[in-house]
């Protein structure tokens, strides 16, 4: 049996957050077909819309500062980072819960849906916990304690899969519900396995040499905080133009074909991403290039997609109806618009970690504002033609444009051009 088992540590490390993230992405994928019935897509449409609030929102409370606990040599000076990222999820959560109380009619005119006004004072609530669990997924990752973070997955996606299902009868808010709750157990789960294993050297730590290192890593708050508001608002961008311009339904539409591709990117892609950027960051350390684990992990990401995403491309509207239901076919077309879309995100998305490794944040975020801008382009002028399927063309093949940049991009900086 143990010769089945894949010898390299590089291998071990991919299959362990593999198992762990297929059991994260089975449950709700499972779930789907059932939460489809018990949601309209305008309800899938209203929850779309909290999350790329909360997406866009999250960047803010880190400050990006969970990128840098990859990088410092020492242990110590890491778990400071760590606990700088805590601390300013929770203050710049709270302070955006006052501007939701002072603003609240103005931010839903802002977002063109106001039936999504009794939501907003959950979102300083998913900020905090998404910014604490962002930053000890880091400091799980440089530790390279990948079965924890494999626990806390799929402690999450259990728990928001089964508590969506049991709020259904409150209708749309069961699905905002169901993931606070995911959020709250998986946040849990980190920090009770992260407590256990470093407690000790977590007692010893001091808030003054947190304040050093966040002077230190200035650099990442003052670039990556615009170069990833962009990133997450190119991400969310569809779901926000699609609600304003369009229609909620429409909107609840392409979250499921989301949903449903972003599968196994979590599965896949996620997991070899993890491993890379904690490989490519130690030996860009060590060797000042990572362009061997660059190639292996590029040519491992594209092998494995090819077949899959051919294979959406022709059956994914009759699929999206028959586990789904009829009314959701329209998903489906939308997913067969956006395979390229996802393929090159599948691709190239592990490897765009090379901008941090690097320390190109000024690259970064000058790719970003081109991303997000033609995306905004793309769906206007889709909206101009009053065709939200071309919308979505003009949007998939401008992404694709941009991640052969990315790459192209990343390749050099795997090899320290610079």
């Amino acid at each position: 049996m143990r010769r089945l088992l894949p010898q390299s540590m590089y291998a071990r490390n991919v299959l362990t957050l593999m198992i762990g993230t297929s059991l994260a992405q089975a449950i709700p994928i499972a779930i789907s077909p059932i939460l489809t019935r018990l949601y309209s897509p305008d309800e899938f449409g209203l929850f779309a819309l909290y999350m790329a609030v909360v997406s866009i929102a999250v960047v803010l409370v880190t400050g990006r500062y969970e990128q840098a606990i990859l990088l410092p040599r020492q242990e110590r000076d890491a778990a400071h980072i760590a606990v700088l990222v805590v601390l300013l999820s929770g203050f710049v959560s709270a302070c955006l819960l006052v501007v939701v109380i002072l603003f609240k009619s103005q931010i839903t005119f802002f977002l063109g849906n106001p039936e999504l006004s009794p939501w907003l004072y959950w979102i300083p609530a998913s900020t905090f916990l998404l910014g604490v669990y962002q930053g000890l997924n880091y400091w799980s990752n440089r530790k390279a304690q990948y079965k924890r973070l494999a626990i806390s997955r799929t402690v999450q996606s259990g728990s928001v899969s089964l508590a969506q299902l049991g709020y259904s009868r409150i209708e749309a808010l069961g699905l905002v519900g169901g993931q606070v709750t995911g959020q709250v157990l998986a946040t849990c789960a980190i920090v009770y396995l992260i407590w256990r294993e470093d407690h000790r050297l977590i007692r010893v730590l001091q808030p003054l040499r947190s304040l050093a290192l966040a002077r230190k890593y200035v650099n990442f708050p003052k670039y990556l905080i615009v170069a990833h508001g962009f990133n997450a608002a190119s991400g969310q961008m569809p779901v926000l133009l699609l609600n304003a311009l369009f229609s909620a339904t429409t909107a609840g539409f392409f979250t499921l074909t989301q949903r449903v591709m972003a599968a196994p990117m979590a599965l896949v892609a996620g997991a070899l991403g993890e491993v890379f950027r904690q490989e490519a960051s130690q030996a860009y350390i060590h060797q000042g290039n990572c362009i061997a684990i660059y190639r292996k992990t590029f040519k491992r990401l594209f092998v494995i997609s090819i077949l899959p995403f051919c294979t959406l491309f022709i059956i994914a509207p009759d699929i999206f109806a028959l586990i789904f239901g009829v009314q959701w076919r329209v998903a489906g077309e939308y997913a067969q618009i956006l395979v390229p879309k996802f393929f090159f995100d599948f691709v190239v998305g592990p490897l765009s970690a090379m901008f941090m490794i690097a320390e190109k944040q000024r690259l970064d975020l000058l790719w970003q504002i081109v991303l997000v801008s033609i995306a905004i382009g793309s769906f206007y002028t889709g909206y101009w033609l009053s065709d939200v399927k071309l919308a979505l063309l003009f949007y998939s093949v401008s992404h694709c444009f941009m991640q052969l940049i990315n790459l192209y991009m990343t390749y050099g900086f795997a090899r320290n051009n610079s």
